[in-house]
């Protein structure tokens, strides 16, 4: 199997976990509403898989633990955390997170 077919497969199955953890319980109750404490845990669930997948990629190379002043991409993480902080949008953040790393992956490495 392809690294590219994995890739995708694994994107695939992550949304239908999402879809399904996000889905579900709306399915179930129905017209019943849901309760004040279960709307502030739904909306942490995107925030919980993004960071998984950002420490996974900073923080790791080649399966093991890449703590070093030589890993370029903890430039940008600390970037994206001063604008996470500063603005409090997810989608700022993602945004800025992207060109931040671009730009510091095409001219310093």
């Amino acid at each position: 199997m392809s690294s590219t077919v994995l890739k995708l497969g694994i994107i695939f199955v992550s949304f239908i976990a999402m879809f399904a953890m996000r889905y579900t319980p709306f399915a179930l109750l129905g017209e019943k509403g849901t309760s004040k404490e279960f709307e502030r845990f739904i909306k942490y669930i995107p925030l919980g898989v993004f960071t998984a997948l950002v420490i996974k990629d900073v923080f790791f190379k080649e399966g093991n633990i890449f703590l070093s002043p030589d890993n370029i991409k903890l430039i940008p993480l600390l970037l994206v955390i001063i604008i996470s902080v500063k603005f409090k949008n997810i989608g700022l953040s993602v945004i800025s997170g992207g060109v931040i790393i671009y730009i510091v992956l095409h001219f310093f490495s």
